[in-house]
């Protein structure tokens, strides 16, 4: 998620800007098991026990606290999460609910302390590519879903609408160019997810503060991070009447018997079907941006990617998810690292997917970035 923009204060409260370390992850076993032939396989669960550990150093004249802010990974049918918290002394712990997401507030005092969030977490991979050929056309996509998503998002770092990340109204001339022999919605989103693919690069960002690429800045540049790119493709589905959103979590992969963990965003959207039923579905541009387009990433949920939290399409949710730490405005120092410890690390199962073409070997790019 290249652009994590935590640490971006709104408000009466001061901007802190954390230092951020970027780390990219090359990883050619992301789909294990991927053969020569017409189809590949990828893991029908993936169980991991990891921890995040974060530790503090702040001093304030006046002796004032700090909140961070985390936000664990949810419970839902293709993931089940078990999250213990440990920390020092000096720390208060609260859990919050907020615009769909529960999230941890954590009270830190003046001085040294430690927090450490440990996970047990059982994901599941999922794929409907039993879609692909799905009939149902954008007027049979739920009202409700268009109202909550079908319009621009800002990045409101001062409160008042700031950056527009999307925009689907930059996007209608050329999205209705590219999918003008489209008449279904799997059908359109295929051709935004080619086009994204076959034109754009994986590239991590490094704004100031942080802030993401907007989808126009994106389609400037013709690359962006995992965020971006779905901001991009966000906007040209939204600016034709397609619904969709990100998704935002981590990701764990496995490369030479070492597990990585790392920030991760995707695309979520709404297929329907002929008959008025549909499906929630996943696509994700940086399993194949920039290289051979097998459709890889396209109606398809890998276990390694462990959802946090679900856009609802309101931009002062979307701040408040990127938001780690407030503090107040009287020049209190603090200083924050992260370590992440991976205690286990296992797949089984397999789920067989069809793909385009013959399978070309190339690098899938998914980026590992902390503030």
């Amino acid at each position: 998620m290249g652009a994590a923009i935590r640490g971006i204060l709104v408000a009466i409260v001061v901007i802190i800007v954390l230092t951020a370390a970027y780390y990219v992850v090359v990883d050619t076993n992301l789909l294990n098991g991927v053969t020569t032939t017409t189809s590949y396989q990828m893991p029908s669960e993936v169980s991991t026990h990891f921890s995040r550990n974060f530790t503090f150093v702040s001093s304030s004249s006046s002796g004032e606290t700090f909140t961070f802010y985390l936000t664990p990974t949810i419970n839902d049918s293709l993931q089940s999460s078990t999250i213990s918290i440990s920390h020092s002394s000096n720390i208060n712990e609260s859990i919050k609910h907020s615009q769909n997401r529960t999230f941890f507030a954590i009270t830190v005092n003046p001085g040294s302390s430690f927090v450490n969030f440990t996970y047990i977490i059982n994901s599941y991979g999922k794929s409907w590519q039993s879609l692909a050929n799905s009939t149902g056309l954008p007027s049979q996509i739920p009202s409700s879903l268009k109202t909550e998503y079908d319009h621009s998002e800002y990045f409101n770092s001062s409160g008042s609408n700031g950056l527009e990340v999307i925009n689907p109204s930059f996007f209608r001339s050329l999205t209705l160019n590219l999918t003008k022999n489209d008449t279904t919605v799997v059908g359109k989103l295929r051709s935004i997810y080619d086009y994204i693919v076959q034109n754009y690069l994986y590239n991590i960002t490094y704004n100031i503060g942080n802030v993401p690429l907007s989808a126009q800045q994106v389609y400037q540049l013709k690359k962006g991070d995992c965020e971006e790119l779905s901001y991009l493709f966000e906007s040209m589905s939204r600016s034709i009447g397609i619904p969709s959103w990100t998704q935002y979590g981590l990701l764990i992969q496995e490369s030479n018997g070492q597990a990585n963990l790392g920030e991760h965003a995707w695309v979520q959207t709404y297929v329907p079907s002929s008959n008025g039923s549909g499906a929630f579905v996943n696509i994700d541009l940086t399993v194949e941006v920039g290289g051979q387009d097998l459709g890889r990433g396209f109606l398809v949920k890998y276990p390694y990617s462990l959802v946090e939290w679900t856009d609802n399409g309101n931009s002062s949710a979307m701040v408040d998810y990127h938001t780690e730490l407030i503090a107040p405005s009287t020049g209190i120092s603090i200083s924050m690292q992260e370590s992440d410890f991976i205690y286990s690390f296992s797949q089984s199962g397999k789920i067989t997917l069809a793909q385009d073409n013959i399978f070309n070997p190339l690098t899938a790019n998914t980026s590992k970035e902390w503030l």
